[in-house]
């Protein structure tokens, strides 16, 4: 198996290391404070927790129907085709707009050019069309899986008017931030695009090394037009190594509805309740930590079970895959109120995005 670890990281330690003044590392080690994020949202808006949770639970009764004989390929609510087959014509199709605040970050240009390559990697990358794809541990080679999505950008705006789907704007700070007032002012409506949001200095605190951050499905937020993937436009595409550009990938699952790999660690007692453990997916073994890479301390967890290290919801040292469990959740964010408007036929058109 060929991994692509960058070097950059240990590069930038290295260099720290004999400086008379620490210099910030390529990116922070906790660079996706999406857990957290999500957390302080249900703390502070008991409503969305509820919504979740009803959520979730067509989730599981989906999950239970399939499982008797004769229920076929239905998900979620029973009204979407089988997402699972990778074809021209994908099942899913999300209006994109990208929010530029500043072209210049850590040094690196975001232009259109960057950016485009990198919705295209993404997109590659839920298809299950990158060489990783095929390079995956046996173990998880029969769970392995990808969504038949593809994220456009926006070619017409929200007030009919032609649109790149790319609008830049002055450096500014904070999108990763709940009430950031960028956000507030620049949204495009949430039920018509998704917003992405890149900034340096995610969380206007000095700190340009964190990749990004964005929130579960959520209708209260999508009503105030908050409903976003922030992201450092140092990690975008072509501006960082080949590896670590599938974070932008990472995020738009969290955006779908994924949970982080490692959240909550590893507990015996989880093992019996997967499905609301943790990510909440069963075929995703749980991990010690963030940290679990064949280079940083092995890949074996607490029950000496081998995790799926190559996870897009890990931090990973070889971003290769999703898994069956994952894509049926993102299915079912895709079905939630706060995403099916997105995908919907009058809605592309209205996007200028539909085949």
């Amino acid at each position: 198996m060929i991994s692509k670890l960058s070097l950059s990281i240990l590069a930038a330690l290295m260099a720290t290391s004999g400086a008379v003044e620490a210099k910030q590392p390529e990116f922070a080690a906790n660079h996706c404070k999406a857990a957290e994020t999500n957390a302080q949202h249900y703390r502070n808006f008991p409503a969305a927790l509820t919504e979740a949770k009803a959520r979730h639970a067509k989730l599981k009764n989906a999950n239970q129907a399939q499982a008797k004989p004769g229920s076929g390929d239905l998900v979620s609510d029973g009204t979407t085709p089988d997402a699972l087959a990778i074809t021209d014509n994908p099942t899913f199709i999300i209006p994109v707009v990208f929010h530029v605040y500043g072209t210049v970050q850590n040094g690196d240009t975001v232009n259109d050019a960057v950016i485009i390559d990198a919705l295209n990697k993404t997109n590659e990358d839920f298809q299950g069309r990158t060489a990783d794809f095929a390079d995956i541990d046996p173990e998880f080679e029969n769970v392995k899986d990808a969504l038949n999505i593809e994220f456009r950008l926006a070619s017409i705006d929200p007030n009919g008017n032609p649109t790149s789907g790319i609008i830049y704007h002055p450096e500014s700070s904070g999108a990763g931030n709940y009430s950031s007032s960028d956000v507030k002012r620049d949204h495009w409506d949430n039920y018509k695009y998704m917003n992405v949001y890149i900034q340096n200095d995610l969380y206007a605190d000095g700190v340009t090394n964190n990749s990004g951050v964005a929130w579960y499905p959520d209708s209260g937020m999508s009503d105030e037009g908050l409903a976003r993937v922030a992201y450092n436009g140092a990690y975008l595409g072509t501006n960082t190594d080949e590896n670590f550009r599938s974070v932008l990938t990472h995020e738009f699952g969290h955006f779908l509805d994924l949970i982080h790999t490692f959240e909550g660690g590893c507990k015996r007692g989880f093992e019996r309740r997967c499905a609301i453990t943790g990510d909440e997916n069963c075929d995703t073994p749980q991990q010690n930590s963030w940290q679990m890479n064949p280079g940083d301390g092995g890949i074996l967890n607490c029950m000496g079970q081998t995790i799926n290290w190559q996870n897009f919801m890990a931090y990973s040292d070889q971003y290769a895959n999703f898994t069956q469990d994952q894509v049926a959740r993102m299915q079912n964010g895709l079905n939630s109120g706060a995403r099916v408007t997105l995908w919907s036929a009058s809605n592309l058109a209205a996007t200028g995005v539909a085949n």
